[in-house]
């Protein structure tokens, strides 16, 4: 088994732009991750969040503890968003996925599972629609870190 998945971000977007750069690795260790889990838009566009272990804030929270005893800060846990497109210079939803094993958070199962894996695996999209020739390769457009507070 791999120790990192690795996501080739392919996009358009310049270095400084929201740290949202295109064309370059985002590697995530294997033991970090909690969970993976698709998320698609009503205007069709795929997106993979991916869960990671470590929480944030746990000092902050702990530390806004009101007289009622109750806590007034969150503990937030890491989140890395990742977007799909079907194109590298632009935003294109792809069509619908229609086979399960083709669904965006599968090649980050299969990264995770490879063997032998090496150091990093990378999780490399497949085609939407039925996955046939005819159809679009998908790729990553974008990785961004973010917290929740709402665990």
């Amino acid at each position: 088994m791999a120790k990192f998945v690795k996501f080739k971000i392919n996009n358009a977007t310049a270095p400084g732009a929201g740290g949202n750069w295109g064309g370059r690795d985002v590697l995530i260790g294997v033991d970090d991750i909690e969970n993976v889990s698709d998320v698609v838009s009503g205007a069709g566009a795929y997106s993979v969040v991916v869960t990671l272990k470590d929480f944030v804030g746990l000092t902050a929270a702990a530390a806004q503890v009101s007289d009622a005893g109750q806590t007034a800060g969150t503990i937030g846990g890491r989140i890395l968003t990742l977007t799909v497109s079907t194109s590298v210079s632009a935003a294109v939803n792809p069509t619908a996925v229609a086979v399960g094993g083709n669904m965006p958070s599968q090649s980050i199962v299969r990264a995770m599972t490879a063997n032998p894996g090496g150091i990093a695996a990378s999780a490399q999209l497949g085609r939407d629609g039925a996955g046939l020739a005819a159809d679009d390769q998908m790729f990553w457009s974008g990785a961004v870190f973010s917290s929740v507070d709402d665990l």
